[in-house]
């Protein structure tokens, strides 16, 4: 049994040796293990109660409690109060569905002016209207109008690019459109054009386009303009000139910059700059060129 024992303590320390091996490896491995990333933690919402251009009240919000935007109210400076309002509902899928029109009488009243039902369907947005009379009370007529829309349901065209005649060409023509295009989830080209043309009459020609650029700050409006036209072209419109207005408010990104070009070759090109909150990258306001600024009013939900 003697000669045995040199190869026993060999191989012994040997196996010894190899375990201590495996078990600093083992170690070490653990040791270099990342721990687990925390949960991120849930973000204040913000939502955009209402909107002033140049000091002037101009779009008015009030949502659910799904955070859904249900009515977009107007200023009425006579009276210097909120006044005319539009009441949405939406579809399962969040895309509006049906939109009615409220006016107050003498700041008195309120009445249905109006009814809009909402299909969509391949390209095309059909709306159907029914106006109304006598405060709400009797029916004035029907009307039906489409919007255009791309495959993924962004807004596209309104109105028409085709020339319109007035009776045979005995009153005279007219072209008027307003066209989207996108670069993903950002108006990039917004072309508006206004032709009338009025035999004997004044001929109307309004013509803009701007070109945009954005940066990676997320527009708050963007979510709820982006499936429903009615309300996009209500708050991008100018107050003073319906061809003009301001689709960038429209995108998912804050603009950065505005390329702006006339009909009659007249172009600038506008720098867009901000003031956010203390607590937020939200815009408090948002200044275009040295003429124009935008500020905004937020209701915050807490997680």
């Amino acid at each position: 049994m003697i000669p045995f024992m040199p190869c026993l303590r060999k191989y012994g320390w040997c196996l010894l040796t190899t375990l201590l091996l495996l078990t600093h490896s083992c170690q070490c491995k653990k040791e270099h293990v990342d721990p687990p990333s925390p949960p991120v933690l849930p973000q204040d919402t913000y939502l955009v109660t209402s909107i002033r251009l140049n000091g002037i009240p101009k779009d008015s919000f009030v949502y659910n409690n799904r955070l859904q935007l249900t009515q977009r109210w107007d200023y009425n400076p006579s009276y210097r109060q909120w006044q005319n309002y539009i009441a949405f509902d939406y579809n399962a899928d969040g895309y509006v569905k049906t939109a009615r029109y409220y006016n107050e009488n003498n700041n008195t009243l309120k009445s249905l002016s109006q009814t809009d039902s909402l299909a969509w369907t391949s390209g095309r947005l059909m709306i159907y209207s029914t106006r109304y009379r006598n405060l709400g009370e009797e029916i004035s007529g029907y009307d039906t109008t489409s919007l255009q829309v791309n495959a993924i349901r962004q807004f596209t065209l309104a109105g028409s690019k085709d020339t319109f005649i007035f009776d045979n060409g005995i009153f005279g023509d007219m072209v008027q459109f307003k066209e989207y295009s996108y670069q993903q989830q950002d108006i990039s080209l917004f072309i508006t054009h206004n032709y009338v043309n009025v035999i004997g009459g004044t001929l109307v020609l309004e013509g803009y386009q701007y070109t945009m650029t954005y940066n990676s700050q997320i527009n708050p409006l963007h979510r709820y303009l982006s499936k429903n036209p009615l309300l996009l072209q209500a708050v991008t419109a100018d107050l003073q000139n319906n061809w003009k207005g301001y689709p960038y408010l429209a995108s998912e990104h804050y603009v950065t910059s505005i390329r702006y070009e006339e009909v009659n070759g007249a172009s600038t090109t506008l720098p867009v700059t901000y003031t956010p909150f203390d607590t937020s990258a939200y815009a408090k306001e948002q200044r275009i060129g040295n003429n124009t600024v935008i500020s905004y009013r937020y209701k915050i939900i807490k997680p």
